[in-house]
């Protein structure tokens, strides 16, 4: 995969989960810490207690905390205009959960859920331009949104990115950035609700079999083929959220 020189307008550069409680704060710092060996830079009360996960130095993850908050991650995609894209989305059937903030110098963010459900955030870079590693161990590699509507959803996101949407088999489709696939589109289980769900690259799918459980989390899929890789799923054990992790490269376990 290749590795992360810039962020692509329209595409994802930031992921960030928000809990309720300074004690479920603590705790997911810790159980992800075993997990992906992450580093934490603590925001004080001006950022809400705001936590920013560092990968070898590189920006790769944030957590918040808000009151009614439960653990859920929202994906960000990046944008020149903000406030042009929130228009754009609102006119492709978007609703707007919460408007276009200004986060100090770092940038503006807006919350919204698209067409078929799926909430996401929007990101106009300041000084903080998002992830600073991703497509090797213990940053960001993939994003998969899953709907029961994916061919309503695909044409939604291509249109306000700008970017294709191509199907390589009959029931895939993916976001394409020029050569550069960047996300999924999936028919998600009945009953589910829309989502997307952002993977992280891990060195060995046979240590996150050990460490997850080891630190109170709970395997859901050990192993599923993905072209290219292999994912596993489980739950994080703060909130029970879902996550999903893919196998490097080099991971022959």
């Amino acid at each position: 995969m290749p590795k992360l020189t810039t962020h692509e307008n329209g595409m994802p550069l930031w992921v960030d989960v928000m809990v309720e409680t300074p004690e479920q704060h603590y705790e997911l710092r810790a159980f992800l810490s075993a997990l992906f060996d992450w580093t934490w830079d603590l925001g004080g009360p001006e950022m809400g207690s705001y936590a920013l996960a560092r990968h070898d130095g590189a920006p790769v993850f944030g957590l918040g905390q808000g009151e009614g908050a439960q653990g859920v991650a929202t994906t960000y995609f990046g944008t020149r205009a903000i406030d042009d894209t929130v228009e754009q989305a609102v006119a492709l059937g978007a609703a707007i959960i919460m408007p276009v903030t200004p986060v100090m110098e770092l940038g503006s963010m807006a919350w919204l859920v698209d067409p078929v459900g799926a909430s996401f955030g929007l990101w106009q870079p300041g000084t903080f331009q998002g992830f600073g590693a991703a497509y090797e161990p213990n940053a960001p590699g993939w994003f998969d949104h899953a709907s029961s509507d994916p061919k309503a959803a695909g044409t939604f996101y291509s249109t306000l990115s700008g970017h294709r949407l191509t199907s390589p088999e009959p029931s895939m489709r993916i976001l394409q950035n020029g050569d550069q696939w960047y996300a999924s589109v999936t028919p998600s289980p009945p009953g589910d609700a829309p989502c997307w769900k952002p993977i992280y690259v891990v060195d060995s799918l046979k240590r996150i079999h050990e460490v997850v459980p080891r630190h109170g989390g709970a395997i859901v899929i050990e192993e599923m083929p993905v072209p290219g890789s292999a994912i596993c799923v489980f739950s994080e054990p703060v909130c029970g959220t879902l996550m999903t992790v893919m196998r490097g490269g080099s991971d022959v376990a």
